[in-house]
């Protein structure tokens, strides 16, 4: 099972993860879009491989990148006590 790994930067310069070479050769695929960089990896060594990343670049990470679209309390309904 590969896994997929979705960084952001404001200046949409990744050269430093893609040169990598802990991560360079373990890269099957990568998509860039406006300031974000999408990698997939090969399965080997993933867990390894997966903690490099989220300990070097963790906070370039990025999870959700669509909009939470749950009910708010208050807003899209009420909650009523069984006594009303």
């Amino acid at each position: 099972m590969s896994q997929y790994y979705i960084f952001y930067r404001e200046n949409n310069i990744f050269d430093d993860i893609l040169t990598d070479p802990t991560i360079k050769k373990h890269i099957v695929e990568r998509i860039f879009w406006n300031n974000h960089l999408r990698i997939r990896l090969r399965d080997a060594k993933s867990s390894m491989i997966s903690s490099y990343i989220t300990l070097k670049y963790g906070d370039e990470l990025r999870t959700g990148l669509t909009k939470d679209y749950s009910p708010i309390v208050g807003v899209d309904y009420i909650l009523r006590s069984k006594h009303d």
